[in-house]
């Protein structure tokens, strides 16, 4: 369910005044020239919006709907830019998920890792580490609680401005959190993953979607766009300085990682 309530956004640091959801994703991102001034802007939008929790999504683009609104769909409702994909193409990537959680499964008890039952209970689960590790497409959209992670993401790869949103969620109450009246839920990847999967405790990681998920369900609802609190265009030459340093790739994505191995394989039985 999208943010009903109207939000202290980025726009609001120059009016004071709140602004919808739709106001906010329409709108153009703030720019923001160092992540010092990116950590006083959202001090002023944590303060005033104490009724969520804020998290942070990193990307190298910025893609809108076809109302020109800000949008970001889990990788497997994705379509090209901010557009949802067909129903025939949207079956067979669960078909795929599918048989992909099988062998994370298969791979779970043969190597006698911890969290084996969780993991056969929710099904949310194995999406969130195939997800993480990018195996396949899920109904899971990353984020992280960590502003430097998320601009960390969004510049190492970037050639020139990069974009960070900032998203509302209900407050986190568990390992995997289901808010019944919000229809979504919130999985924290450390409190989930085994000790092997090393990549979740430099990242931060949370992902979050939509429920109850139907297979061929195609709906705007499943656009995480529809929680956006405030959204900021970073520019990559001088955003960082010897006080404030991004985070390298090879630190986000550890190569020993026995998890990452693990996915690999997967990905490639899948493929």
């Amino acid at each position: 369910m999208k943010l009903i309530r109207k939000v202290w956004s980025h726009q609001s640091i120059k009016t004071g005044e709140k602004y919808s959801n739709k106001d906010v994703r329409k709108s153009d991102p703030c720019e923001v020239k160092s992540f010092r001034s990116l950590v006083e802007l959202m001090a002023q939008i944590s303060f005033n919006n104490p009724d969520w929790t804020l998290f942070f999504r990193g990307q190298t683009n910025e893609y809108d709907n076809m109302k020109q609104l800000t949008s970001m769909y889990p990788t497997i409702y994705r379509s090209g830019g901010g557009l949802l994909v067909r129903e025939k193409p949207l079956r067979s990537r669960f078909k795929k998920l599918g048989n992909a959680e099988d062998h994370i499964l298969e791979a779970f008890a043969n190597r006698k890792l911890a969290g084996l039952d969780k993991l056969r209970q929710f099904r949310e689960l194995r999406w969130a580490i195939l997800r993480h590790y990018e195996v396949c497409g899920t109904p899971l959209l990353d984020i992280t609680h960590s502003l430097r992670v998320a601009c960390s993401f969004a510049l190492n790869n970037a050639t020139d401005n990069a974009y960070l949103y900032v998203l509302g969620f209900p407050h986190v109450h568990g390992s995997i959190s289901y808010y019944v009246e919000e229809e979504m839920l919130n999985i924290r990847l450390l409190s989930i993953c085994p000790l092997k999967a090393i990549r979740p405790y430099y990242q931060e990681g949370y992902l979050v979607a939509t429920f109850p998920t139907d297979e061929g369900l195609r709906s705007p609802k499943l656009d995480m766009g529809r929680r956006l609190v405030a959204k900021f265009a970073l520019v990559k030459k001088r955003f960082w300085d010897s006080d404030f340093q991004a985070i390298p790739d090879r630190a986000l994505n550890p190569k020993r990682d026995p998890m990452k191995r693990i996915c690999d394989k997967i990905k490639r039985l899948i493929s």
